[in-house]
């Protein structure tokens, strides 16, 4: 009898699938339909998302750049999301840009911001119609006078604006170092190479040894610039050293604004859209702690929790990335590996080859399938599972496209 069980047991184990074979049948079945006309998204999926959102403290949309439709939907689930208390949304921009690009589109709307981000002296990765668009609607539809952006992030590009922020507030005793720190900045553009990838935090740490009290903007402004210069020096060094300095800073940033928060009669909610590596729970894809994992963490303390939605581009997309002097070209999404990953890749494994259309993947119903050990089959994958609550993959995607041939030295 045993000899029979035992043979029925290993026949059955024969006939059965490998664990990942079933997982990946199960991304492929598991799966709601999401439209987008005109840049507004509909359908089951969307509806699933906004329901979600809606009763999460934090959701985090982690995507893949330069991708016209994630910037269109992100504005969309914000405005879905914002009579459930939704008034903050953070952004992969230097503090006081994102201030100020806020600024500049309560005055003059999109127009206003496009003419932000294209002046002499400023270049963000925000220098996209769509990504622009996105920053209009998501200002638009706060409150009346209330802060809605949060920039968490380094500054690389647009030193030579934050120094110009300062000249007219700098002390008299201060004055040396701050010439010091625009010189600086100066020299290094004129060898065609940004000051900030310099690393030198020497010129900064003059200035604030010379300006020990300086009003807030002016104290945010001298430590992103001495912070991303820092950053930036640790990028020379290691790839770990650089990830955990950065992360360190954008969660410090966020502690500040939480901080701020809990002064409120009723603190708002928060969504927030970064890359894919900064918005996932636990630890990232190259193993730090981000974002992500400490906005699930606060959730947590009150008894509440965040969503975590990864946003990718699918079989037949196409993505905006960096080209020279500030502009911005358009490739296959499918020639794009970040990670080095190949046919591993989240965008080729978690996509539908056989989609008629933009899909969402309920991510939670697949984790009872990551078992112990397919980390040696996709680590990527169960890390996105376990991180992730929810996949949208687009069809057919179109890459963001450039707001002109701004360079980075600022002419046209």
């Amino acid at each position: 009898m045993l000899l029979a069980l035992g043979l029925i047991a290993r026949t059955a184990a024969a006939q059965s699938p490998a664990p990942q074979q079933r997982l990946i049948d199960a991304l492929q079945q598991n799966r709601l339909a999401l439209t987008m006309t005109d840049g507004r998204p509909a359908g089951p999926g969307w509806d699933w998302l906004v329901r979600e959102a809606r009763e999460a403290r934090f959701t985090l949309i982690g995507e893949e750049h330069g991708v016209a439709e994630t910037a269109q939907f992100s504005a969309a689930l914000f405005a879905a999301a914002r009579d459930a208390g939704y008034g903050r949304f953070a952004i992969e921009l230097s503090p006081m840009i994102a201030q100020d690009v806020e600024t500049t589109g309560r005055r003059g709307g999109l127009r206003g911001i496009v003419d932000f981000l294209t002046a002499p002296g400023t270049f963000t990765f925000y220098n996209l119609r769509e990504e622009a668009q996105f920053l209009a609607d998501v200002t638009g539809a706060a409150p009346g006078g209330e802060p809605v952006l949060w920039g968490f992030d380094r500054e690389i590009f647009s030193d030579r604006y934050l120094i110009s922020r300062l000249e007219s507030r700098v002390p008299s005793g201060a004055r040396e170092a701050f010439s010091r720190l625009k010189q600086a900045s100066a020299s290094a553009w004129a060898t065609g190479n940004p000051f900030m990838m310099s690393g030198d935090t020497s010129a900064v740490a003059a200035l604030r040894a010379a300006w020990p009290n300086p009003d807030r903007e002016s104290g945010i402004i001298l430590r992103t610039l001495q912070e991303s210069l820092a950053i930036n020096a640790a990028a020379q060094t290691s790839n770990w050293a650089y990830t955990q300095r950065r992360t360190q800073w954008n969660r410090a940033n966020l502690a500040a604004r939480l901080r701020d928060e809990q002064a409120r009669e009723a603190p708002a909610r928060v969504m927030m859209k970064f890359g894919y590596n900064h918005m996932i729970r636990g630890p990232n894809y190259v193993n730090a702690f981000d974002l992500g994992s400490m906005a699930d963490e606060v959730a947590a303390l009150t008894g509440e929790h965040a969503f975590h939605v990864i946003v990718l581009p699918g079989p037949g997309s196409r993505q905006a990335v960096p080209g020279p002097n500030g502009s911005f070209g358009s490739i296959s999404s499918d020639e794009f590996d970040e990670f080095r990953a190949g046919d591993q890749r989240l965008s080729r494994v978690l996509s539908n080859p056989r989609a008629t259309g933009h899909e969402v993947i309920d991510l939670r119903a697949l984790r009872p399938l990551v078992t112990r050990g397919m980390e040696g089959w996709n680590a990527d994958v169960v890390r996105t599972i376990l991180g992730y609550d929810a996949a949208v993959i687009w069809k057919g995607a179109r890459a963001s496209s450039g707001l002109g041939e701004q360079r980075r030295d600022g002419s046209r």
